[in-house]
């Protein structure tokens, strides 16, 4: 499934770095989507580099049919930027195909992987409970909030 119209989403501005030129963009956070995406129009505008992926990805609209724009083949890797609580950059792979007017979305496995707080109604993100992977360094990982007290 791409995108779910009854789940909170909402969009941020955010930075990609190709070889040192900056890229202003929007990502829209989904929760009901799954996966990452970013739409074919914004590869091509920024002449961004793809790959093919391994293993073909077969989009499913929220009904259950396949997604009109049939199966993602193809990738790309990005660096991206976002200043929220404070600046935060990761490197992200996406599948290519259109996702309407959004340059990129981040679903429900990029939410899981990183576990920010989102306020939706305030469309407002903290990263206080990033599991260690996040951090450069094991001290930070260490003042990361603790999100679930029964671990």
């Amino acid at each position: 499934m791409i995108w779910n119209t009854r789940s909170p989403s909402f969009q941020l501005k955010i930075r990609i770095d190709l070889d040192g030129k900056q890229i202003d963009a929007h990502v829209l956070l989904d929760s009901g989507a799954k996966g990452i995406y970013c739409n074919t129009s914004f590869i091509e505008k920024h002449s961004i580099p793809t790959h093919a992926i391994d293993r073909p990805i077969y989009p499913f609209n929220v009904d259950g049919t396949i997604n009109k724009n049939g199966v993602m083949r193809h990738a790309a890797i990005l660096q991206m930027g976002m200043r929220v609580d404070q600046d935060y950059w990761e490197t992200i792979e996406a599948a290519i195909t259109n996702i309407g007017q959004s340059e990129i979305l981040l679903g429900t496995d990029w939410l899981q992987a990183h576990n920010p707080s989102i306020d939706w109604g305030a469309k407002t993100i903290k990263f206080d409970c990033c599991p260690p992977h996040c951090h450069p360094s094991a001290v930070e990982a260490q003042d990361c909030c603790d999100c679930n007290p029964a671990l």
